[in-house]
Parts: structure tokens; C-alpha cells; sequence
């Protein structure tokens, strides 16, 4: 029996219940992509986009956004959403995916949420707190002033010395967000990273499965160094080229994600191509393992080992098993 057969007649039996969503999770490069539109296919619903650089229109090759040819038919929502200028909060995410999660709910599909943005993905299946403390205006006048007068690196400083949890997890060029960690810390007296102690109690709102792809680091370190030797191919110099002459300035949040920061770097004149390219696959492997250390916490994900991407059919022959169907 097919798996959208089955997943249909769990549905009549009341197996499945109205909030179930299936959750993909893993490494960079590990295959969800492909995965997840093969699931959402087989079971008739939509995709829902949980990467945190996929967000930013016209930001395509470094952040290995789906193509219309990848999507096979399949909607995708939470992509192209903002500008790379523009502000993006992980409450934001919660806010905008959680109306199209609903809205395929409500039209009896099971969402298939996928990306490997660890926090965009616990925002949704587990209860975060994202209004902890009110604003304080004067508090973030001061530090904005402080930021002003004394930079970015003066302002991160005072969060490491406080929350070091916190700093590792806000990129320094994040002002607002390093901004709201010290005026947390000012209100509550706790740190901004004990919002996200308690991470593993799951959401009331849905019923989730959670399935997460594995791969030996080895072949998934040769997909990775592939992979980015594709984008240079595929005109990611050109990209971020185009980008900056759009007026999007180097020290934005957006351009300086992995794929894009190494390649500044290169045309600044810092280093050469070929370094900003062994960088680039560098530091793609060192994101990829903080990937796979994040997830492999979370004791409720299922994991399943792909030996080989082109066989995908099996892994979801697991899937489905797993699914009890």
C-alpha cells in the first residue's frame, strides 16, 4: 500500500490526528531537500521551509535554495520572504509558518516542515518563550548609544562576559538581537539562553513526528565539499557580486552567513579564490557537525541513516514503517 494510501486510511481510523506534522531534520547536504519533497508528494502536502538563510530573496546558490525544478510540482512555503537588509526574528518565523502550517491543517494535509536551522525548527515543536521580559525603551536607548559610540565588538564583549551561551548562539553583527540579550539580563536578572533551557517540552499545538536523516561523516563531507565546488560553478561569485552592487553592505547578518562572508573575503582581496573556496567548505563541514550535535540531543528524533541519496525510496520505505502504516 502506498504511503498516501496509508496515511489516508490512518486518517479515517483517527490514527493521525488533525495537528500531525512530520518534521525532517539533519546536516547540511545530508538530502532532506530531496527527502522531504518525495514524502510530501507520496502523501498529497506541502513543504514547509524551516532554514533561517532561505528566507532572503535573492540569496539562491550560497544557501542551496530548492529550485522549481527540485520542488517537483510541490508548494513550498517560508522562502523568499524578506530581503537581505531587512530584520527577521525567530518569533517572526514561528508567527508566519505557523499560519501555513495551520492553513494545510485545516485543508486535512500533514505539513512536512524540513530545514536544518535548529532553533526555526524547536520554535515550532516545542514550547520557546519569546516574550520573557518586556521591552525596556531606555535600556535599549543606552545600549544603542553604546553600540554607537563604542562599536560592535565593545557591545558583544559585555554579552560574553554575561551569557556566553547566548553569544555563542547571536552572530556579533546582529546588533538587535545582542541588544535584547543584555536588556533581558537587565530586566530579569537571568540570561537570554535560559529561554531556551527547557527546549525539549513539546508543543501543545501539534502532534509531531520527528525524523532525522544521518550519513557517515566521510561521504557526507565529500557531498559537501561537492556541493560548494557546484555553486562556484553555478555562479555564487556572480551572486554575491550582484548583491553588494544592489547596495547590501558586507556587514549585514544576511551577507555574512556561510557562502557569502568567504566569498566577501575574496573579493575584498583578502585571500585568493581557491582559499575562499577551502574556507567556504571548511567551515560548511564545521556548521554541518553543530547541525548534527544540535538534533542528536533531542531524544525524540528517529533517525535514519542514508547510504545512498539516490535510494530514497528505501529510506522512505523506513519512514513509513516507522509511521507504523
Amino acid at each position: 500500500m502506498k504511503l498516501k494510501e496509508c496515511l489516508k486510511e490512518f486518517k479515517t481510523k483517527g490514527i493521525i490526528m488533525e495537528n500531525k506534522i512530520i518534521v525532517i531534520v539533519g546536516p547540511t547536504a545530508v538530502g532532506k531537500t530531496y527527502v522531504s519533497v518525495e514524502l510530501a508528494r507520496k502523501i498529497d502536502s506541502e513543504v514547509v521551509s524551516a532554514d533561517s538563510m532561505q528566507i532572503y530573496k535573492g540569496m539562491d546558490i550560497g544557501t542551496a535554495k530548492i529550485t522549481e525544478q527540485e520542488k517537483k510540482g510541490i508548494k513550498h512555503h517560508m522562502i523568499d520572504l524578506i530581503n537581505p537588509d531587512e530584520d527577521y526574528s525567530v518569533s517572526d518565523f514561528k508567527d508566519e509558518a505557523e499560519k501555513a502550517i495551520d492553513g494545510l491543517l485545516a485543508m486535512g494535509k500533514t505539513p512536512v516542515i524540513v530545514g536544518g536551522s535548529g532553533l526555526y525548527v524547536n520554535s515550532l515543536i516545542y514550547d520557546l518563550d519569546f516574550g520573557q521580559a518586556k521591552s525596556n525603551e531606555k535600556l535599549r536607548e543606552y545600549y544603542t548609544y553604546y553600540h554607537r559610540e563604542h562599536g560592535e565588538d565593545a557591545l558583544y564583549d559585555k554579552l560574553k562576559r554575561i551569557d556566553p551561551a547566548s553569544a555563542e548562539r547571536i552572530h556579533k553583527n546582529n546588533v538587535k538581537r545582542v541588544i535584547r540579550a543584555l536588556e533581558v539580563y537587565d530586566l530579569t536578572g537571568r540570561k537570554f539562553s535560559e529561554s531556551y533551557t527547557d527546549i525539549r517540552k513539546k508543543s501543545s499545538k501539534y502532534d509531531c513526528i520527528l525524523v532525522g536523516l544521518s550519513m557517515d561523516r566521510k561521504i557526507l563531507y565529500d557531498r559537501i565539499n561537492q556541493r560548494v565546488d557546484k555553486m562556484i560553478s553555478d555562479g555564487l561569485v556572480e551572486e554575491v557580486k550582484s548583491l553588494l552592487s544592489k547596495g547590501y553592505e558586507k556587514n549585514l547578518i544576511s551577507m555574512q552567513a556561510i557562502g557569502y562572508k568567504e566569498i566577501i573575503e575574496y573579493l575584498d582581496g583578502n585571500v585568493s579564490l581557491e582559499e575562499a573556496v577551502n574556507i567556504l567548505k571548511r567551515n560548511t563541514r564545521r556548521f554541518a557537525k553543530r547541525q548534527f550535535t544540535w538534533f542528536q540531543k533531542d531524544e525524540n528524533v528517529k533517525w535514519f541513516q542514508i547510504e545512498d541519496v539516490h535510494k530514497v525510496d528505501d529510506i522512505l520505505e523506513n519512514i513509513f514503517e516507522y509511521l507504523n502504516v
